[in-house]
């Protein structure tokens, strides 16, 4: 599966954040993880809608939950910017709660943490994990496939 520019996620920059739905773009020399420009309560009540009316809302194109354009996010003070060159390592697994990606970033203290919710969610988070280590790889890190501890299993890259 080839990596889109942009890959709905749920971010959590910090383990005491809440996990917000949001987008990663890829650009030329930094991941950028915007959260959704959709409040609690916008979130909260399309959330309802979607789950009355089966998720029509969604499919019709009414609401999107990930909603964030790369311009809004290139001016979100919220936005984290990752430069593949500080990027120290990587962790895509599984869980019983489905598949994740975390990512040691010189600099931070915590790691980086994204989920994701799509049909295909294992493909996605196995491609963009191959995509950033290959970029990291072009920028001169070699990065470290770690494991995250608890109930996971870490995916393998190489398939």
């Amino acid at each position: 599966m080839a990596v889109p520019d942009a890959v709905d996620v749920l971010l959590r920059p910090t383990p005491d954040d809440r996990a917000r739905p949001g987008r990663a773009f890829l650009g030329d020399d930094a991941l950028l993880l915007a959260p959704t420009r959709h409040g609690r309560l916008t979130r909260l009540l399309a959330g309802a809608a979607n789950g009355l009316l089966a998720d029509l809302p969604e499919s019709l194109g009414l609401y999107d939950p990930h909603a964030v354009s790369r311009t809004e996010a290139t001016h979100d003070p919220e936005a984290v910017r990752v430069r593949y060159g500080d990027l120290a390592g990587l962790a895509p697994f599984v869980r019983p709660t489905g598949f994740s990606l975390h990512l040691r970033v010189d600099g931070r203290s915590e790691d980086v943490r994204l989920a994701f919710r799509s049909d295909d969610e294992r493909a996605e988070t196995v491609a963009l994990a191959r995509e950033l280590r290959d970029r990291a790889r072009a920028a001169g890190r070699d990065l470290a496939v770690f494991d995250p501890g608890g109930r996971t299993r870490v995916l393998s890259l190489d398939e």
